[in-house]
């Protein structure tokens, strides 16, 4: 059997299961694309 990750929507009945929705990998490159936009605006601002 090989190590496979475990679906968590595969597991809808599973407890302990990560309450992840399914667009949170999008939202997350969206905060870090933003995080890093403001980090460059503020880099900009104190030159």
């Amino acid at each position: 059997m090989t190590d496979t990750p475990i679906d968590p929507a595969a597991t809808p009945d599973d407890d302990d299961r990560p309450e992840i929705a399914a667009d949170d990998a999008g939202a997350s490159a969206l905060a870090e694309a933003a995080q890093k936009k403001a980090e460059g605006d503020a880099e900009e601002k104190d030159q």
